[in-house]
């Protein structure tokens, strides 16, 4: 029996869900609600689970409420934010006038070269991102030529001889 495995069979496709651990389930599950269409699927305890069918992976968000847990903080093993991903940029400012009309602050359109990026605080602390599927990666190499070549953001293509020489060399 051949066991290799393709690429495609190997890459990660999504994530089955994400935790957020927080004081207080309402004001955040309002937002997932209200803001991006989420349901409650059930609650188990302390922990709430909201799901959306708006895509097939990535579609899970657990909340755990801990009313006495401390805050967390940015550091090794954590994660900085949770993105959202929306078709395109027209579809992700909709959802920053959303946001805005929530009471929220957010941030203007981000250009992250890729893809478009927006961010604001939810109300229990986490960082949410909304980012747009275009551009896409295809802008400035063919797709066939993915991941074959360092392409580095503008800001640090002068690092780029002192990057090269940290990168392990990968061989096909």
């Amino acid at each position: 029996m051949d066991i290799r495995r393709s690429k495609e069979d190997a890459a990660t496709k999504g994530f089955h869900s994400v935790v957020l651990t927080l004081q207080n389930v309402d004001r955040t599950a309002k937002i997932l609600t209200d803001i991006f269409g989420y349901k409650l699927l059930k609650q188990e305890g302390n922990r709430y689970r909201f799901v959306t069918d708006a895509n097939a992976t990535a579609n899970i968000v657990d909340i755990v409420e801990e009313p006495n847990g401390n805050p967390g903080f940015n550091a090794g093993g954590t994660n900085h934010h949770v993105a959202f991903r929306a078709k395109d940029d027209n579809i992700m400012m909709e959802f920053r006038e959303k946001v805005k009309s929530s009471g929220l602050s957010i941030t203007e359109k981000i250009d992250r070269n890729y893809f478009y990026s927006l961010y604001f605080r939810e109300p229990g602390g986490v960082l949410f991102e909304i980012a747009s599927d275009n551009p896409g990666f295809g802008v400035d190499e063919p797709v066939s030529e993915l991941g074959m070549h360092l392409k580095l953001p503008p800001q640090y293509e002068s690092n780029r001889s002192r990057i090269e020489e940290w990168l392990p060399v990968i061989h096909q």
